[in-house]
């Protein structure tokens, strides 16, 4: 009998994990470049932590479940409401704070291309001003990272929740369903306007208020900003979005997003929370299309007790990075392991294991033979592994000190001393490690 896995969630092997690793180290070395240092949080939290503020549809995809004590607990479905969680517990924490996250998150919804249960996230949120300087560092920082994963060709699309909630409150829809509509208008680019339409006359909303609602999100880019000063100028909410927004404009050349901004008003982001400016990063190269997405949560961490906070932040993806880059990839990452020492003889494995630990102290990842082989089963084992280096330890190179090292690919022995293996190794591109310890 074979036992299988959960639905929506995946096994990676050490191919795949090499070039998931390649992706998160990159995406973690631009993070740290902008300032921003890691933390995390436990996978699972309270169910009262996780049901404030998410949503009714968010409350429907987290894995919910009591522990043997009878408490409710749920596996993390983002990384923002866990930080906001952690900020009104740590309130003397240096504003701004800025943090970054790359975990797993989980979400009970229906597995497809693309989308699982099991995925993980790469956040960056800043905690503790109000700026809009802000919400585009956080915005640079992800453009950068994703220049750095070798995407180009981006649009970054921006709009504001105080503009949506200023349209509602024009059309005199109730307060009450005004999140109902947000979430349908979420779906827009999913499901389409027929589906959007079905979903908002649910509500209760007038046919005519849903057409004027449909044909808001058409506007975009200078045409969006028109159409908020002209028919919305007598709503304050909608006027300070607005005005956020052409904030985020001004300051796109000093954030490196020049030309890349526009105003959508189309873009909603479906969860609760959002208080500002929201936005998305999509880029046309490799045919991803939408890779990032987040926004300004100003009133979250109040909701956990904590004084009101400001605080703005965006996620990348990872997973859809990684269905789009792992082709390319695909062997291009070294394997960790830079020498195998074969050993020649059953008796001289410990000498072989001594060698190996010697290495390793010297920061040269290695490794020798736990299957007692033959050397040409060894040798053959470190070519499928593509393992750079092979050692040959025998009773003749223990004698004389001198050992043969075979470069795998060029097919090339050198003889080389015991000691200086490491510097060789290093002359001939395997770069040692922080050595343990």
């Amino acid at each position: 009998m074979k036992f299988g896995k959960p639905r929506g969630t995946r096994d990676f092997l050490p191919e795949e994990m090499k070039i998931r690793r390649e992706i998160m180290d990159r995406i973690r070395a631009i993070f740290e470049l902008h300032g921003f240092e890691e933390m995390d949080t436990p996978a699972l939290e309270l169910w009262e932590v996780l049901a404030t503020k998410g949503g009714e549809e968010v409350e429907r995809q987290i894995y919910k479940f009591q522990d043997k004590g009878g408490r409710w607990l749920g596996l993390r479905f983002d990384l923002t409401v866990p930080l906001a969680r952690v900020i009104s517990n740590n309130p003397d924490l240096p504003k701004p704070f800025k943090r970054y996250c790359i975990s797993k998150v989980w979400r009970y919804e229906e597995p497809q291309s693309g989308r699982f249960r099991e995925f993980v996230q790469a956040d960056i949120d800043i905690v503790g001003t109000p700026r809009i300087e802000a919400d585009m560092e956080c915005l640079s920082t992800a453009v950068d990272a994703l220049r750095e994963l070798g995407f180009d060709g981006f649009e970054v699309k921006i709009n504001n929740r105080k503009i949506l909630e200023g349209m509602v409150e024009v059309l005199g829809v109730e307060n009450r369903i005004a999140d109902g509509i947000f979430h349908a208008l979420d779906r827009l680019e999913k499901v389409g306007e027929g589906e959007v339409a079905r979903a908002i006359r649910a509500l209760g909303v007038e046919e005519g208020k849903v057409s004027r609602l449909l044909d808001f999100t058409r506007f975009k880019g200078d045409e969006a900003i028109a159409y908020v000063e002209n028919e919305l100028r007598s709503n304050s909410k909608a006027v300070e979005g607005i005005n956020e927004l052409r904030r985020m404009m001004e300051l796109s050349k000093a954030f490196g997003l020049d030309g890349t901004i526009v105003v959508d008003f189309s873009l909603v982001r479906g969860l609760d929370y959002y208080t500002g400016p929201v936005f998305e990063v999509k880029t046309k190269s490799k045919g991803i299309g939408s890779i990032a997405g987040g926004g300004r949560y100003d009133r979250l961490i109040e909701k956990f007790g904590g004084a009101p906070t400001p605080a703005t932040g965006i996620s990348l993806g990872v997973e859809r990075l990684y269905e789009v880059l792992s082709g390319e990839m695909k062997g291009c990452t070294a394997p960790a392991t830079k020498v195998f020492i074969a050993s020649i003889g059953e008796e001289n494995i410990p000498e072989s294991v001594k060698i190996c630990r010697e290495l390793i102290k010297n920061g040269i990842p290695s490794e020798t033979d736990l299957m007692g082989r033959k050397l040409g089963r060894q040798l053959e084992y470190a070519s499928s592994r593509g393992i750079p280096f092979v050692l040959i330890v025998g009773s003749e190179e223990l004698r004389t000190g001198t050992f043969k090292l075979r470069e795998m690919e060029r097919k090339i022995e050198h003889p080389v001393r015991l000691e200086d293996v490491p510097s060789f190794i290093t002359k001939l591109g395997g770069s040692p490690q922080q050595a343990p310890g």
